[in-house]
């Protein structure tokens, strides 16, 4: 008989979702060596975003909604479980995310704080008339609040009360469309006492500190304008963070220290050169796009892709990401750590759909990716030597995958 092995808990989107879904909540999913054994949810609205905490006791989920408490527009939510001895996920508790469509979520290593990112909507607009000065009113027009919120975590695990809330507000260079009307947080990451949050909305990076149960501003980063910073990942032992841009296909790599300054290292393509010789990466200076103007970006222009996650092994020797496109198939993009933290392309490996949404590595030696468009896992053999990925060794079917921990 073969034995079952616990493999990990993976983060569905469902029908409420910014990308309407069909998954039911988390899945814990049970893999003999790499073959799909079986699955079981746990019921929970819209988890595509899950983390871990370091000593894998919990999982906590983003619920990417603006209507968790059951009032329309109360905002998104998120959920702690305690993981049990065969690897099932034991609900907790929940709360509010103090903020609309909640987008990440990310323990500290000491397990006292949960951080989470609220992305805010695209299309929830606010309308008020304020005074104009000449006697009459105007409309002002606004979206949710994007923020980042700080939670205490009780010894059990559970979410206990907010701590802090900061919200950003602005706009990227594509301000007339484009998904960078307004602030929208994506992701955010915590290293140590330091918070590091992608802002797609404003083309920023918005460097915190924890400090005292509250959210100190250490910095807030102008990334290129017009990409779209989406994820990040940390450099396992520099300090070096990694961030894929969403507008544009590329990641761009920056240093920073423990004070929040952080500079840019290098921009670096998703896609061969060949891509690139048809698509060049461009280069806008001005503060905002005119109405006139074509958008190029990812969102304006169907046939570009849209990376997605970012990931690295352990060891920090290679790097990941995922491409999603709009009519072809996506992929997921390799890249050599140099000794500096820079990277070198390696090649891209197409997946079996349009959306690779998020993915993870397995023990340095396996890439686990979720199709979202497709209801897909596939599993793709890391070449230790290389990088490279090989061609899928095993795929099974499961409803919307969007995130992984394992």
């Amino acid at each position: 008989m073969n034995r079952i092995i616990y493999a990990g808990s993976v983060g569905t989107l469902g029908k409420k979702a910014s990308v309407s879904g069909c998954g039911e909540g988390v899945y814990t999913i049970y893999l003999n060596d790499l073959s799909f054994v079986k699955y079981e949810a746990v019921p929970s609205e819209n988890a595509g975003i899950i983390c871990m905490s370091k000593d894998r006791k919990y999982v906590y989920a983003a619920n990417e909604t603006r209507d968790f408490g059951g009032l329309n527009g109360d905002g998104g939510g998120i959920s702690a479980y305690r993981i049990d001895d065969e690897g099932k996920l034991v609900f907790i508790n929940q709360s509010l995310s103090f903020g609309s469509r909640s987008s990440y979520v990310s323990a500290t290593d000491d397990n006292r704080y949960l951080l989470v990112s609220n992305h805010g909507s695209h299309s929830s607009v606010v309308c008020r008339y304020v005074p104009d000065g000449k006697g009459g009113f105007v409309l002002k027009r606004g979206f949710d609040d994007s923020s980042v919120a700080l939670f205490s975590l009780a010894v059990d695990g559970a979410i206990e009360k907010l701590l802090d809330l900061k919200v950003f507000e602005g706009h990227g260079y594509w301000c007339h469309g484009g998904g960078q009307s307004t602030s929208h947080l994506h992701s955010v990451k915590v290293r140590g006492n330091l918070v590091f949050a992608c802002n797609r909305g404003t083309d920023e990076i918005e460097i915190l500190k924890i400090e005292n149960d509250r959210l100190v501003t250490l910095n807030r980063f102008h990334t290129r304008k017009g990409y779209a910073p989406r994820h990040c990942v940390f450099h396992p032992y520099k300090n070096i963070l990694y961030a894929c841009n969403e507008n544009y296909p590329s990641l761009s790599v920056f240093s920073f220290d423990t004070e929040g300054n952080i500079k840019e290292m290098q921009l670096q393509g998703t896609m061969d050169q060949k891509y690139y010789d048809d698509h060049p990466l461009p280069v806008f200076t001005k503060d905002c796009a005119a109405r006139e103007e074509k958008n190029t970006s990812a969102m304006g222009d169907r046939t570009s892709y849209m990376p997605a996650d970012i990931h690295i092994t352990s060891d920090g020797r290679f790097l990941y990401v995922s491409n999603r496109h709009f009519s072809g198939n996506g992929n997921i993009a390799c890249f050599r750590i140099t000794e500096e933290g820079t990277t070198e392309y390696i090649m891209n490996r197409e997946v079996c759909g349009k959306d690779p949404r998020g993915f993870q590595i397995m023990d340095d030696r396996y890439l686990i990716c979720g199709i979202l468009d497709q209801n897909k896992v596939q599993i793709f053999p890391i070449d230790p030597d290389t990088g490279q990925l090989h061609e899928a060794v095993s795929a099974f079917d499961l409803p919307s995958p969007a995130s992984f921990v394992l």
